[in-house]
């Protein structure tokens, strides 16, 4: 079995579905395709872990009393569309798994990897394809990373308390006819699926939410299905009676601009929350943060990437009814609050206490002493090499930054316009693996004497600057440097207001989350730099989020961005 490179957070999965399951793994970049392997494995534990008691009955009733087998060969064919999953029982014992296809060494040919569904867990070998099961059920999983079809071929051996099926479910998807689908423009948003299987139970779940048990075995027909605006994901699941499956995804995109309102800041900041569960995202963690005032809030994007968390913004002193109501619905285990008492009082602490809610507050003396803490946790989850320095005296650049902070890792780090302040340096002496800086704004924001006192603190230093005439041309800038250099690209773009902050900072964790770049734009005209980036990826572009209401993003800017989606 191949080893596991790092145990991914679910934001990182739930982005892999507008990555790694809608784009061949032979498309992308070594450093990228590592990463999506392990999301690819994080995902389908994900779907493992939503068994449901009807399948185990069903996996159940082909098992009887038989002659102890003791090896079974699996052989198949497949492409990074699809999942084979292999069930068995065992009295427990050691296994061994031989892959005997010719591609067996190939880092990026089929995998496997052996699940146990009582505990829900993978069972790592004991050596490199020797493992020591106890009794219990358990899935051999089967994944490949090709856009053509591989063939594999494990041999496995162990006390099998049953006969092992080697057969999968047949499962053919005519609608949608190809594994990506873009609509035409304007499309309606009902979409028919049809398709035929040999499978007794047999499933298709869209972005997580709608699920449809189709007719099985035979022919079948839903045309019910109500996609969303942008990427959709589609999920078929074709079980066979004694537990064998059959899993594909695949992605459909519905082009069109999609808007987040709200009657305030607050309930834009729930509305995007709601619409982040819509796609699944979520791990029982929320960020809150003061909805008045930017200092302490705008180093916490890549916090919330990596803690999964949605950015819900409240008032100093109590929590909006509207972010109330989106806490009772994700009914999270934990809360971080960025900022002291002074940012956002006991009393919201309490609140969230009185919901059942764990609370876990970043604090400091200022707002850079809040951007060093906040970095250390950042820090300690991803280890990465470079931090991200923006302006701590205004926020536009800081919130364009999350467009690759949060996705890489990196801290976001605040400065004084002529000077590192003392927690941020603090912060860089204490993480020695930090040796690359990417200073966002131009020299009127952060001087070039903060260069230079970076490079002292850290010998052997690269700074490199992403800057632009205003915030909007860095907001583009900064989105180009994420396309050219870290694998992201324009068919999700995010638009917020540039010359408010909350819409931005609250619609960080969507736009991270596709892995889409955030663009600020004036609210009532199209900024120059903004209508050529546009122009240049209109043949890219397939959804643009608006964060805010008309009274933030103009209708007219809307039609504006409605027609560089072709």
């Amino acid at each position: 079995m191949k080893a596991f490179l790092k145990v991914l957070s679910t934001a990182t999965v739930v982005a892999m579905v507008s990555t790694s399951l809608s784009i061949p793994f032979v498309s992308a970049d070594e450093s990228l395709l590592k990463d999506r392997m392990d999301e690819r494995k994080n995902f389908v534990i994900q779907q493992l872990e939503q068994q449901s008691s009807q399948s185990y009955q069903l996996q159940s009733q082909s098992l009887s009393s038989q002659t102890v087998v003791t090896e079974i060969e699996y052989k198949q064919q497949i492409d990074y569309n699809q999942i084979h999953e292999y069930f068995f029982t065992t009295r427990g014992g050691e296994f061994t798994v031989e892959a005997l296809h010719g591609n067996a060494d190939d880092p990026f040919g089929p995998d496997y990897f052996i699940y146990e569904m009582n505990s829900e867990e993978i069972i790592e070998p004991i050596d490199y394809d020797t493992f020591e099961l106890s009794e219990g059920a358990y899935y051999l999983v089967v994944m490949g990373y090709s856009e053509e079809k591989e063939s594999y071929q494990y041999r496995v051996k162990g006390e099998f308390s049953n006969a092992p099926d080697s057969v999968l479910p047949k499962l053919t998807v005519n609608n949608p006819a190809s594994a990506d689908t873009r609509l035409p423009k304007d499309s309606a948003p009902n979409y028919p699926v049809s398709g035929s299987s040999d499978a007794v139970k047999l499933n298709v779940t869209l972005n997580y939410e709608q699920e449809v048990a189709l007719k099985a075995p035979g022919l079948f027909k839903w045309d019910h299905l109500v996609l969303g605006q942008g990427y959709n994901f589609l999920t078929f699941e074709a079980m066979k009676l004694g537990g064998n499956k059959v899993i594909s995804f695949y992605s459909v995109t519905l082009p069109g601009v999609s808007r987040i309102q709200g009657n305030d800041r607050y309930h834009v900041s729930s509305n995007v929350s709601r619409t982040l569960r819509y796609w699944g995202y979520g791990s029982g963690t929320v960020v809150i943060t003061r909805g008045d005032l930017y200092p302490d809030a705008v180093s916490g994007g890549p916090l919330a990437f990596t803690e999964d968390a949605p950015i819900l913004l409240t008032n100093p002193k109590s929590l909006p009814y509207s972010v109330m109501t989106e806490l009772e619905n994700i009914q999270p285990e934990r809360a971080i609050i960025l900022g002291g008492p002074a940012s956002v009082s006991p009393d919201v602490e309490e609140q969230l206490e009185d919901l059942g809610i764990e609370v876990d507050r970043i604090g400091g003396n200022d707002r850079y002493a809040v951007s060093a803490s906040i970095a250390e946790r950042v820090a300690d989850q991803w280890g990465e090499g470079t931090a991200i320095i923006a302006s701590g005296e205004a926020f536009p650049d800081a919130l364009s930054a999350s467009t690759i902070a949060g996705p890489s890792g990196m801290p976001i780090l605040l400065v004084k316009k002529d000077g590192v302040p003392a927690p941020i340096e603090t912060f860089i002496k204490n993480n020695p693996n930090i040796e690359n800086f990417i200073i966002i704004g131009g020299p009127a924001a952060v001087n070039e004497s903060v260069a230079t006192k970076l490079k002292r603190i850290r010998s052997g230093a690269e700074v490199e600057r992403i800057g632009g005439s205003d915030r909007y041309e860095v907001s583009v800038n900064v989105a180009k440097y994420g396309i050219n250099n870290l694998g992201m690209d324009a068919s999700t773009l995010t638009f917020a207001r540039g010359d408010l902050f909350p819409d931005a900072l609250s619609g960080a964790p969507l736009a991270n989350m596709f892995y889409a770049p955030v663009i600020l734009t004036p609210a009532n005209k199209m900024h120059s730099k903004v209508s050529a980036f546009l122009t240049a990826k209109s043949s890219e572009i397939d959804n643009i989020y608006i964060l805010g209401g008309t009274g933030a993003i103009s209708p007219d800017i809307e039609k504006q961005l409605n027609r560089f989606i072709k």
